[in-house]
């Protein structure tokens, strides 16, 4: 579910909240704005609709909360709805729902949130250290981060492996969830913050690659498991966006280094 869907859902469920209480629904905005908190532990996404409308319909703003995070729960796709502080509510969505911004990608392809080309990325990077292969460059960490992702794409082939419709519901992991939250973000972002989206997605890629529970390919005389297949199908994802956010920067994302 991209963002924009879920704003529509939050802007129908307060229709119904207000509706039902016989209160005025004309006074809703026409597009609800979500934004992410900068905790993770506090959901996906989070609004301040309630915050804003509390006084308009006369009703305290943390009741107005509960209500709207009431009928949120009960949808599809949202996994939790709480209200906060005074008059917001924190969304969690489903695995399912975020698992939508890989089939989003896989649709668009190289024009996926496709923007124009934002010259000048990582100039405040020393020029010395932009030529040095280590964790320090950020530019290293990010097209290390494509050309791994590229390499092992590659090597799947000798698996015969199809990723085609894997289920991502099978990965776990935190660090997987990690992964998928921050490429969920990728559409939502100005053109002048990408490169910093890409040190975030690079250094989500790196930890959850190194993680031996995470494994994508099998190893050894391992059989294709169906866990592999959702890794890779995910990777490719990982590799996709990389390489959009890297040519929005006008830098060159290479398979190997």
């Amino acid at each position: 579910m991209n963002p924009a869907a879920l704003a529509e859902k939050v802007r129908a469920a307060a229709v119904e909240v207000l509706a039902d209480r016989g209160l005025d629904s004309t006074v809703l905005p026409e597009t609800v704005i979500l934004r992410r908190p900068q905790n993770p532990a506090h959901g996906d996404f989070a609004t301040t609709l309630p915050l804003q409308l509390g006084d308009r319909v006369g009703v305290p703003a943390p009741q107005l909360a509960r209500w709207l995070a009431g009928a949120l729960t009960e949808g599809d796709e949202i996994d939790s709805a709480e209200a906060a502080g005074p008059g917001f509510v924190n969304l969690r969505l489903t695995k399912a729902a975020l698992a939508g911004v890989v089939a989003d990608i896989e649709a668009a392809g190289r024009g996926y949130a496709a923007r124009p080309h934002v010259p000048g990325a990582w100039q405040e990077v020393d020029p010395d250290l932009r030529k040095r292969r280590i964790w320090d460059n950020p530019v290293f960490t990010v097209q290390y981060a494509h050309a791994r992702i590229c390499r092992v794409v590659e090597n799947s082939v000798k698996f015969g492996m199809d990723p085609a419709g894997a289920d991502l519901g099978l990965m776990t992991h935190e660090r997987e969830d990690t992964v998928i939250r921050v490429l969920g973000e990728f559409d939502e972002i100005a053109a002048d913050r990408v490169a910093r989206y890409l040190e975030r997605l690079a250094d989500a890629l790196h930890r959850w690659y190194d993680t031996p529970e995470c494994r994508i390919l099998p190893k050894g005389d391992e059989e294709v498991a169906a866990v592999h297949l959702a890794r890779l199908r995910l990777s490719c994802a990982v590799r996709q966006v990389l390489a959009n956010g890297l040519e929005t920067l006008g830098v060159s994302a290479p398979e190997r280094m």
